[in-house]
């Protein structure tokens, strides 16, 4: 049975695995353990979690349950932040018909009760039921939205009361976060062509969709990309936009947005048009009134901003034919960093990456610069890089001439970069440390070091290695129930990264350990998905030996 310490560690182990499904399923399960002991605290910090799990991994409509339990406990930790389910609860509101109203309106007023106004989240809702007032928006005293996302949001506001002036002039690009200032890009491309300043709008157009070209959870701000292109004369840059994007899927807010644009190119009888419309009903079915199909009508035949604009393809990311493969370049500098360093066993590929990045930054500073000058094997002039990325890059030119030197200098740029908030490069950096460990012989020390790796900065590619690395020292440590624990978690995050590769091997990973421990149907089931992932001699042994002894 499962101690209580044990259990604290696999609710908040949690908070490393990506959204969706696998985070999910595993809240679930430990809530379901700490209620069979009566674990009240346990119960309550589980059940924070999986309300915004809830929320933000496809099950919207679910999240009522735990956050009544967790509004009527008797004593409610004050450090959880159940503030950010009220938050996570608004959006997900318009972004999802299941979400029933009545329910939303009543949860909201409880979160009044505790945390005081919430005039973003009112707003929020209001807007999307159709009451849209010519009125000022102040952010709330408490919020779980940082500054650039609630910057983002009065933008919003001031552009749907057709203040587009006051909402371009709002506009700042000084501040990043994992959504803005892309987002108030692509909200303010049209409102700049309204307003004359066509260079601002190709400007907004290029880099928000750079941001966002591969990522199906923001197929709502691609809708605004295929507006965009189809308002202003460029038909064939949206059809190549649908085309690309047409197939995914997202929630149903975005799917009915991107549906609608993309019948300004297809058509007003179109399947996108029926779609949309399709999608607006079932809103206006749980909202009471018609705003939403008003809304995606009056989309539907809406006029152009402008009536020729010559794209091309400059809009959209590069190609480039590497051997018998064309690939499509991402257009951020650290997907390509992350591609190349992922594909160093392939050397024209990783050049490839690399000489886009060149193209794109040849001039890079700080983390980018460390890692460009590590492939390189450059030697940065003196100052160029900032204390962490110095440490990394130190550790990475002498790994494998001096591993216990190389452990020494990531172990410091762990603390440097952790110094500077960067936790996708502090992760990367204890990374390292972990494999120096494990190669020179001290594989509980390994373990017990990427075990403390408590954020990634939402980087799927980083978390999943962390993530199978520690199940695998786990494995060779003979903790069969902890590597079963953390290898799903990184197959989730590797099947979040687009890693299909890695996702295969963990399944066989998985498979095997799974017939290590008698679970029989388990180590088919990981099986036969490895062998449809990669049809390796290994994964079709695994397979065969799975479903012999399942019989």
């Amino acid at each position: 049975m499962d101690t209580e310490e044990q259990l604290w560690r696999q609710i908040r182990v949690t908070d490393r695995m990506w959204e969706g499904a696998g985070q999910i399923a595993a809240l679930e399960k430990v809530t379901r353990r700490v209620d069979a002991l009566g674990l009240a605290a346990h119960g309550y910090e589980a059940r924070v979690r999986l309300a915004t799990a809830y929320l933000l991994g496809g099950e919207p409509a679910k999240v009522f349950e735990p956050l009544s339990w967790c509004l009527a406990a008797d004593d409610p930790d004050p450090e959880l932040d159940l503030r950010s389910v009220f938050d996570h609860l608004a959006s997900a509101f318009t972004e999802d018909p299941r979400v029933p109203l009545a329910d939303t309106l009543t949860a909201l007023d409880e979160g009044e009760r505790l945390f005081g106004p919430m005039p973003d989240n009112r707003l929020i809702v209001a807007s999307h039921l159709g009451a849209i007032a010519d009125v000022g928006y102040e952010a709330p005293p408490e919020s779980s939205r940082c500054a650039h996302c609630d910057l983002g949001l009065r933008i919003d506001h001031l552009l749907r009361i057709g203040r587009l002036e006051d909402a371009a002039e709002l506009f700042s690009d000084e501040d990043y976060c994992s959504r803005q200032p892309h987002s108030m890009r692509a909200a303010l491309m049209l409102p700049f062509v309204r307003l004359g300043r066509l260079d601002d709008a190709l400007e907004a157009f290029r880099l928000s969709y750079s941001a966002f070209w591969a990522e199906p959870s923001e197929l709502g701000m691609l809708a605004r990309h295929v507006e965009f292109c189809a308002r202003t004369g460029n038909h064939p840059a949206a059809r190549k936009l649908v085309d690309r994007h047409g197939g995914w899927r997202s929630v149903p807010f975005a799917e009915m947005d991107f549906h609608a644009a993309a019948s300004l190119v297809a058509g007003a009888a179109s399947d996108h048009a029926s779609r949309a419309l399709e999608i607006a009903a079932r809103f206006d079915a749980r909202n009471g009134n018609s705003a939403q199909s008003d809304r995606i009508r009056a989309l539907l035949t809406v006029e152009p901003v402008l009536d020729s604009r010559e794209l091309g393809s400059a809009l959209l990311p590069g190609t480039k034919q590497i051997g018998s493969k064309i690939v499509i370049y991402p257009t951020t500098v650290e997907e390509l960093a992350c591609r190349a360093e992922r594909n160093q066993d392939d050397p024209e590929f990783a050049a490839a990456m690399w000489d886009r990045f060149d193209e794109l930054l040849p001039n890079p500073e700080g983390v980018l610069l460390a890692r460009r000058l590590a492939a390189r094997d450059d030697q940065p002039a003196e100052g160029a890089l900032p204390p962490g990325a110095h440490a990394f890059r130190r550790a990475a030119l002498t790994v494998e001439q001096a591993p216990l030197r190389a452990l020494k200098f990531s172990r410091e740029a762990v603390d440097l970069f952790q110094a500077e908030f960067d936790h996708v490069n502090a992760a990367r950096a204890r990374l390292m440390a972990v494999w120096i460990l494990a190669f020179t012989g001290d594989p509980e020390a390994a373990r017990d070091l990427s075990g403390e790796c408590d954020a990634v900065g939402g980087n799927p590619e980083v978390q999943a290695e962390m993530l199978y690395t520690h199940g695998k020292l786990s494995q060779a440590l003979g903790d069969l129930d902890e590597a079963a624990f953390r290898l799903p978690m990184a197959a989730e995050s590797f099947e979040s990264a687009g890693n299909t590769a890695a996702l295969g091997w963990t399944r066989a990973d998985l498979a095997e350990l799974f017939l290590t421990m008698e679970r029989f149907e388990d180590a088919a089931d990981a099986a036969e998905e490895a062998v449809r992932l990669t049809p390796s001699v290994r994964a079709r042994e695994l397979r065969e030996r799975a479903y012999f002894l399942r019989a």
